[in-house]
């Protein structure tokens, strides 16, 4: 189980900040057209996805602490 989150949290991380990257570059494109709204738009779209990656590498934190501590206690048992 903990290895599905983990790969999901992996891959969102490379799709986030792929798609922060091309979002960040249109606003640039956007604003260098004097196209305001359109670039209005785009950096707060780019700003909520900053948020997600932020929201994400601290759930990856998260998952992969708890898996240390899971896999710690299964190994610190006595093996009878």
């Amino acid at each position: 189980m903990l290895r599905r989150v983990l790969l999901v949290l992996v891959f969102a991380q490379f799709v986030l900040l792929v798609a922060f990257a091309v979002l960040v570059g249109g606003y640039a494109l956007a604003a260098a057209a004097s196209d305001s709204v359109g670039a209005t738009v785009l950096w707060w779209t780019a700003m909520g996805c900053l948020m997600a990656i932020v929201a994400d590498v601290l759930l990856l934190v998260g998952v992969l602490g708890i898996a240390a501590l899971v896999h710690s206690a299964s190994s610190d048992r006595p093996h009878v």
